[in-house]
């Protein structure tokens, strides 16, 4: 796959506050086309206002979006959600609706008066239950499944809006090991097989670097470092934005780079 000159989501001097206290200051970032980037950083540091600005769900105070080289303020609604897919943390179905009948919300943004529901549609939301393994679950209420399976079938919503970008704020939010793996995993075969390009928001950073092509530190509202998760995780990186003094080694079964934190605790200090 051949990468477009221009780079599908760019933030060119981007500033938001809310309520006079500014949460990102003049942040300029460049997602790169086909990739997984994953945005790291403190609690409160931005990464979720910033996911929810590339979205068009918040408007900047200053500065701008760029859309596949085009101010995303400046499209209409039903553009962007046919080349943007958001999956925002913890979303909430109403109580009662079933899998497939979500997923279907996901084809919504291409309908009109002149073209209801198709063919094509039909084939995007089954082809959505299948990749993540919902088809026998598609009648089931989404508020019978488990954490895991919920989280597959928003998704599959997203998956069947069948657009080129997909952003996610912490998607393992709340699921126990099995289920994260699970879900990057899907993730990692979404990107490897559709060349989706995958920006999202995750507070492990072993798993980060695990899954990310590109690691984006975000300290207090601007980008601190961005790069390959070999480049980026360091014990420096690690201090600066993290306050937290760690060695970093390579993850004995992936080779990628592992923080392992200082601190006391009964084995560190040889206590009894």
């Amino acid at each position: 796959m051949t990468a477009s000159l221009t780079p599908p989501l760019a933030c060119e001097a981007l500033s938001l506050a809310y309520d006079r206290a500014q949460i990102l200051d003049q942040l300029d970032l460049t997602i790169p086309e086909g990739r997984i980037s994953v945005l790291v950083g403190a609690n409160g540091c931005g990464k979720s206002t910033l996911l929810k600005s590339i979205a068009r769900l918040l408007r900047p105070s200053h500065g701008r979006v760029m859309l596949s080289g085009r101010d995303i303020h400046r499209l209409r609604g039903a553009e962007v959600a046919r080349k943007l897919a958001i999956l925002p943390q913890g979303p909430v179905a109403p109580e009662g609706l079933s899998v497939e009948y979500l997923v279907r919300q996901g084809r919504y943004p291409h309908q009109n008066w002149r073209q209801q529901w198709t063919e094509e549609d039909e084939t995007r939301v089954a082809r959505a239950l299948a990749d993540t393994q919902l088809t026998e679950l598609a009648a089931r209420p989404v508020d019978a499944l488990s954490g895991g399976q919920r989280q597959r079938a928003w998704i599959a919503m997203a998956l069947a809006q069948n657009t080129g970008i997909l952003l996610l704020d912490e998607p393992t939010t709340y699921l126990d090991l099995a289920h994260q793996i699970e879900i990057l995993d899907l993730i990692y075969e979404l990107n490897r097989q559709e060349g989706t390009t995958i920006l999202m928001v995750l507070h492990d950073l072993n798993l980060a670097a695990r899954y990310a092509d590109e690691l984006i530190a975000i300290r207090e509202g601007r980008l601190h470092v961005q790069g390959a998760p070999e480049e980026v995780m360091t014990p420096a990186m690690l201090k600066e934005v993290f306050g937290l003094t760690c060695d970093v080694i390579a993850d004995p079964l992936s080779g990628t780079p592992m923080c392992i934190p200082h601190g006391g605790g009964r084995r560190l200090s040889g206590a009894r």
